[in-house]
């Protein structure tokens, strides 16, 4: 993938990526919680822990079809000495059997149908044979609390299903309905306004006038967003200090975090950073050492984040995913970073161009067959085709001068699963 830059310094008066992500970190928080219906809540971040509020299940039920027994009526039972016993009665799931098994005598049961008293044991279906209405053959034992479901087996009143900070996935839904939870406490995700700024940027589906672009930033931005369940809004201003002050203006009192693509570097024509500090953001950093993505500025106004991010298509890209994703995330409640990580074996040299930079690399990542990644550097010197194909992301981090060919490395995936590689 082109570079966005083709020379690197020292970088001596920029922050570095691990100091520039704990800045942000230390200065993000989460924007309050809400109570949602079990059904809305798939994905979010519990904000209090979540408890049963009944046992599950009510009471000792079968785990199969078949017959309810006293289980030292059966203890010797086998294929070649079979046991008879007298059938009293049936019970199904939902309904409790109004009397209990005697001695010698046995209840037809259905798997969920609680255990009639008197009970200690369940005979699957395959091991009795029906002789007549009133008799049944057992032909295995079944030991006491054999094919019985205790009483709270799943889960117990007043138990946490959930703890606070955990993800709620679709599993965890169906145990808290199980558990009499109807409605949960998660995290607000924020809400995002992206502006794009240029005289040269477009919206999609618009005409374009020569030297013009379409707003892909904004799009692929918009996407990464979506993907997270991150409502958002964008819009498009022009190289001038007065639309951009009131776009910014527009956006402050309706949303939790703006994000600006373009006009962020320092030439005449990135105004962005100079409308910010007119109207009083505490600017915490403008400039980091990592490649892609050194332009970011981050700062606060009027106590709400706000990411300066670079119009570069491979800047805005990583600025965007290593900085400012993470920090929206943790906004909802989150602690992960979006990208997963996983140990790849390195198939080549990856040299970096200054050990006190963080770069990162568009990659190939492969699976093989035992379960075994592997990643290359990505060879299509496109940047959007880069941003569009690529699998993963190599780095090679501050301090380091290479990563070399054989080492096992951690690499970030693009993809949401293992198995879109």
């Amino acid at each position: 993938m082109k570079s966005d830059f083709n020379e690197i310094d020292e970088g001596a008066d920029y922050v570095g990526y691990r100091e520039a992500f704990d800045i942000v970190g230390a200065n993000v928080w989460p924007v309050g919680d809400e109570e949602l219906s079990l059904d809305m809540c798939v994905g979010r971040v519990v904000a209090a822990d979540l408890v049963a509020q009944v046992s599950y299940p009510s009471a000792d039920v079968s785990l199969k079809d078949g017959f309810a027994v006293k289980s030292i009526n059966i203890a010797n039972a086998d294929k070649k000495k079979r046991v008879c016993l007298k059938v009293a009665g049936s019970v199904f799931a939902g309904v409790k059997y109004e009397g209990q098994v005697e001695d010698g005598g046995a209840v037809k049961i259905c798997s969920g149908a609680p255990i009639p008293d008197g009970a200690d044991a369940v005979v699957s279906g395959e091991f009795c044979e029906e002789v007549s209405p009133g008799e049944v053959f057992i032909k295995a034992d079944a030991g006491p609390g054999r094919n019985i479901l205790r009483a709270g087996g799943e889960v117990e009143a007043g138990a946490a299903i959930v703890r606070r900070g955990e993800r709620l996935l679709p599993g965890y839904l169906g145990l808290a309905a199980a558990a009499g939870i109807s409605q949960v406490k998660v995290y607000r995700r924020p809400s995002v306004a992206i502006i794009g700024v240029g005289d040269e940027v477009v919206a999609p589906g618009e005409k374009l006038r020569t030297g013009q672009l379409y707003a892909s930033n904004l799009v692929t931005m918009g996407a990464w967003l979506a993907s997270f369940g991150i409502s958002y809004v964008t819009s498009i201003v022009t190289d001038n200090e007065d639309s951009i002050k009131q776009e910014l203006q527009n956006h402050l009192h309706n949303i939790d975090v703006i994000l600006t693509s373009g006009g962020a570097w320092g030439s005449e024509r990135d105004l962005v950073i100079g409308v910010l500090n007119k109207l009083g953001w505490q600017e915490l950093f403008h400039h980091v050492r990592m490649g892609p993505g050194k332009g970011i500025a981050f700062g606060l106004w009027d106590n709400k984040p706000v990411f300066c991010l670079p119009g570069g298509p491979a800047s805005n890209e990583m600025a965007f995913l290593q900085l400012a994703l993470p920090a929206l995330l943790r906004m909802g409640g989150e602690t992960r970073h979006p990208l997963q990580t996983v140990p790849a074996r390195l198939t080549e040299d990856v040299k970096s161009r200054h050990r006190a930079w963080t770069e990162f690399k568009d990659a190939s990542i492969t699976l093989d067959g035992g379960g075994n990644y592997t990643v290359a550097l990505y060879k299509n010197r496109s940047r959007l085709q880069a941003i569009a194909s690529a699998s993963g992301l190599v780095c090679v981090p501050e301090g380091k001068e290479s990563l070399r060919s054989g080492n096992i490395i951690p690499v970030q995936l693009l993809t949401p699963r293992l198995d879109d590689l």
